[in-house]
């Protein structure tokens, strides 16, 4: 295990009130499990061999959802990018079990989701695992199929699963699940790498650009409102 220096854990506390923690003088929740969703690895192979990094779109994608639900605290997932690039611990690759519970006991997490997801000719697989970082638990692995444009559908049915393994009360109202168009998922994937590499201005542009394709992309609005209330102006 990679020694956790004072401020990674200072750091890491910091995440967990970022997370979704209470405000100043309110009572504090108790027992919450902590999830960290690191990015799934995988691509998008579209026409003319175009790529797009869907991996990290659904780990948005997945941190949105179950931010929704009572009973748990997900890291936002750009907290959980900081933190990584802090301790320069490098995921680029294939995330193994031990990498995953590494990270999840970095960041005080009880539970870590990772996985892969490959989307080619408008099919779309994803396998989702989950560690119990408490006890290097690896629970059960969920495998989906399904039309590309289904991608929102896979991921609330990823988040019910999880949320059945800790008997979570499903969300009180939910939106009907629509089809996002693959466009729009190529746009919304791409600005979350750019918004990674530090490129704030071509993030905002492709988060706009999926916007524009589907204006209901709650992930890319979320994304976009984060970056502009942080003090960029297109």
């Amino acid at each position: 295990m990679r020694y956790l220096a004072p401020r990674v854990l200072v750091f890491a506390a910091f995440l967990l009130l970022a997370c979704g923690g209470p405000g100043m003088g309110q009572e504090a929740p108790q027992d919450l499990p902590t999830v960290a969703v690191l990015d799934f690895t995988g691509l998008m192979i579209g026409e003319g061999a175009n790529s797009a990094p869907l991996g990290k779109a659904v780990s948005a994608m997945l941190v949105t959802e179950l931010s929704d639900r009572d009973g748990i605290r997900v890291i936002e997932r750009y907290h959980l990018q900081d933190l990584l690039t802090e301790q320069r611990l490098s995921l680029s690759g294939r995330v193994e079990d031990d990498t995953a519970l590494e990270v999840g006991l970095m960041v005080g997490a009880q539970y870590t989701i990772y996985g892969q997801v490959t989307s080619i000719g408008g099919t779309t697989r994803m396998d989702m695992r989950i560690v119990n970082v408490e006890t290097s638990e690896v629970m059960e692995v969920e495998k989906l199929s399904d039309e590309t444009s289904e991608l929102l559908s896979m991921v609330v049915r990823m988040a019910d699963m999880f949320s059945e393994k800790l008997d979570l009360e499903p969300p009180s109202t939910r939106e009907e699940v629509a089809a996002i168009p693959v466009q729009a998922t190529i746009a919304f994937s791409r600005g979350v790498d750019f918004e990674d590499r530090g490129e704030t201005e071509r993030a905002i542009e492709q988060y706009r650009r999926a916007l524009e394709i589907y204006p209901a992309h709650r992930d890319a609005r979320k994304a976009l409102d984060r970056l502009l209330e942080g003090g960029i102006t297109q």
